[in-house]
């Protein structure tokens, strides 16, 4: 959002916090415990949302440079993007055509020598077109084979916005606008092009990937789950939610946001008083706060199994050890936090789920995030 936006923003949730109220969905929704349980629902959803949808791969800032590549296998399909030299990204099925091997050894980093990449196994190269370049021994151990025909298989990547978005499967593709439904607007002059990646965190949850997803789009549980974290610096209950085709945003009002009535709006600093959770379908969640911004990506393994990348970006590189080592403290206490008051509580929420009580999960009216995304997931599964 522009400066404009920002202060219109900060008049809603100024509004709201006066009359202690947030968004209100049109009724309660109800969910049936199987739709976290069942395992056939799951490799359905896996099919659906994972491999057959496009993926956010994340800010265009995490494969700056020509030769920069940024890989990942969760989708269960080994992904490698990489910035070509006219600035513009191919991606690729990241398996070398010899015997299948990943041609990274790191989830991001820089092709050799900036222009190629070398499988780790017998040393067969391709370069940033994924053209097949180099085979060891070739004249003799594989003189048969057509070099032209086993250059990697392509994906469709495409970047907009500041934005990254990968499709799994290779006979697939996508339209970035119609993945995007306009959420670009809101998520615009947060500094997704230059940002500086500082790193992700893995973190491995033993319970479906929608009750990972959950955690992410309500604010209703602060007081009560984050009373000496979260809810020392936002307003539990109370959010502004806009819809974006699949996507949504919240935004979360500071605890000082009233400081404000007595500061001209000229010179209101409105992103020292909101924050905002961005929630790109399916899986993925973009918080912004006032210095930097994070991203959670969250990927079913199994039906009480997943896997989560916390990733943060900086508005610029650390310019000392010490700055550096001041920021990485702070991710891992996010990170901390996650783990051990939302994750930890989640995980028998899941015992719960899997007694075998037949019976309903509500969504409520003050919860529309979570409900847009069931919603959502239900539409197009059919």
């Amino acid at each position: 959002m522009q400066r404009q936006q920002l202060v219109e923003e900060i008049k809603v949730l100024m509004d709201l916090v006066a009359r202690n109220t947030t968004t209100l969905a049109d009724s309660v929704m109800e969910i049936d415990v199987d739709e976290y349980t069942d395992a056939a629902l799951f490799e359905r959803e896996k099919l659906a949302f994972i491999r057959n949808y496009p993926q956010f791969v994340g800010p265009s800032c995490v494969v700056p440079e020509s030769g920069d590549y940024f890989a990942f296998d969760d989708t269960g399909v080994p992904i490698l993007i990489v910035r070509q030299p006219d600035n513009s990204l191919k991606a690729f099925v990241n398996i070398c055509s010899h015997r299948g091997a990943p041609l990274n050894e790191c989830d991001h980093g820089k092709a050799k020598k900036g222009r190629m990449f070398s499988c780790p196994y017998h040393g067969w190269s391709y370069d940033l077109q994924g053209k097949l370049v180099g085979v060891p021994f070739g004249k003799e151990g594989f003189d048969t084979i057509d070099r032209d025909a086993l250059g990697l298989r392509p994906l469709d990547v495409q970047e907009k916005h500041g934005m990254i978005f990968v499709m799994p499967n290779p006979e697939l593709t996508f339209d970035i606008d119609e993945v995007l439904g306009g959420i670009q607007e809101r998520l615009s002059g947060f500094g997704f092009e230059e940002s500086y990646y500082l790193g992700a965190k893995q973190v491995f949850t033993d319970f479906s990937w929608k009750l990972n997803m959950d955690t992410f789009h309500e604010y209703y549980h602060f007081e009560f789950l984050h009373p000496h974290s979260i809810a020392t610096m936002a307003y539990s209950n109370i959010a502004n939610y806009r819809q974006y085709g699949r996507n949504h945003s919240m935004g979360s009002p500071a605890l000082a946001i009233n400081e404000l009535k007595d500061i001209p709006e000229s010179e209101w600093k409105p992103m020292e008083y909101s924050s905002y959770v961005n929630y790109i379908f399916p899986n993925t969640v973009i918080f912004v706060v006032a210095d930097h911004f994070q991203t959670w990506r969250v990927y079913p393994i199994a039906p009480d199994r997943s896997v989560v990348y916390h990733s943060m970006f900086l508005p610029q590189e650390p310019a000392t050890p010490e700055q550096r080592q001041e920021y990485e403290a702070y991710f891992q206490m996010i990170n901390d936090v996650a783990v051990a008051e939302d994750y930890s509580l989640v995980d028998k929420i899941n015992r719960g789920l899997k007694a075998g009580i037949p019976r309903k999960v509500l969504i409520g009216r003050n919860e529309p995030g979570v409900q847009n995304m069931h919603r959502q997931l239900r539409d197009v599964l059919g």
